[in-house]
């Protein structure tokens, strides 16, 4: 079942793959279709999955959106890439000027973040837009054909995509009894608890390994269907078997919950059974590259609770 799921994803990201199309020159994306260069030279990005794309073809951008904190960008992808690219501001609002003096013959844009700038994007060069922010992973991997055919490396992320495919489904076959285990991943800091739902990006690779989820679907904006602000008592709701949490700071806010009733009967902490993991990699990234380093540590995660 749990493989089933993948091909499933898989298969959906294909027709999607589809849709978007494969040509060099003209890019559909989510907000219409751009004309892109043969072989653009000068790219700026302005999210991390973005840069996770263009380090699994080995491409150099010359912007990216860094938040300001060069060491975000991981050495998997500056193995890659190097580190030449300036610091084109965070990634909810990149700096206009600094991309324009840039002269980028192609940005990558986010649907959430972005959109509202598209116009001004466009006229600075051709722009394509994909959803990282809100997206799924079978999104998230649908994405990456056309992102391959914008910087011009179809065949070499085509090749890179099916070597990811091969990749997730070898580990998703060692994850025997995922359906046993309702699992839950969020992250937490100073002020508060985000759990990432089903619909989220490491919710639904969570799911294509086959794991259940105690979480109720909720509609809204991003950050009330995909990663959801949540108090002690909605975490003992969702009472997860397994409770993998990336700290942006420590001791955080859920650390403050221990020795309390409601977190100490949580059948995750009964058990022993709350990981901690790289918050910036499980949350952030959000790219095939992060999803094989997430794929990793949940395998190094299940033969502790397997064992």
């Amino acid at each position: 079942m749990k493989t089933n799921l993948f091909a499933a994803a898989f298969a959906g990201a294909l027709s999607t793959l589809v849709a978007f199309g494969a040509s060099a020159r003209d890019v559909k994306h989510e907000l219409g279709t751009t004309t892109v260069p043969d072989q653009p030279q000068r790219i700026v990005v302005l999210e991390y999955s973005f840069v996770d794309a263009l380090a699994a073809v080995g491409v150099a951008p010359v912007g990216v959106a860094d938040d300001k904190k060069r060491e975000r960008i991981i050495s998997a992808y500056t193995d890659k890439i190097g580190q030449d690219w300036v610091s084109v501001g965070t990634r909810k609002t990149p700096s206009l000027e600094v991309i324009a003096s840039l002269g980028p013959d192609l940005i990558i844009a986010d649907k959430t973040r972005h959109t509202a700038a598209y116009d001004t994007l466009s006229e600075i060069a051709p722009t394509v837009v994909f959803d990282s922010l809100g997206g799924d992973y079978p999104s998230a991997i649908a994405q990456l054909e056309a992102i391959g055919a914008a910087v011009g490396k179809a065949d070499e992320m085509k090749s890179r995509v099916e070597a990811h495919k091969a990749k997730m489904t070898e580990i998703s076959a060692q994850f025997e009894k995922a359906g046993d285990y309702k699992i839950q991943f969020g992250v937490t800091n100073a002020k508060g608890l985000w759990l990432h739902s089903p619909v989220s990006y490491n919710g639904s690779l969570l799911k294509g390994f086959g794991f259940a989820s105690g979480m109720k679907p909720t509609n809204g904006a991003v950050y009330e269907s995909n990663y959801v602000k949540t108090s002690l008592e909605q975490l003992s709701a969702v009472n997860p078997d397994i409770l993998i949490l990336g700290r942006y700071a420590n001791p955080s806010f859920a650390d403050g919950w221990k020795g309390e009733a409601l977190y100490e009967n949580i059948s995750a902490v009964k058990n022993d059974r709350v990981f901690y993991v790289e918050a910036h990699v499980w949350s952030r990234l959000r790219g095939m590259v992060a999803a094989e380093m997430t794929a990793n540590d949940l395998q190094g995660i299940m033969t502790q609770v397997q064992n």
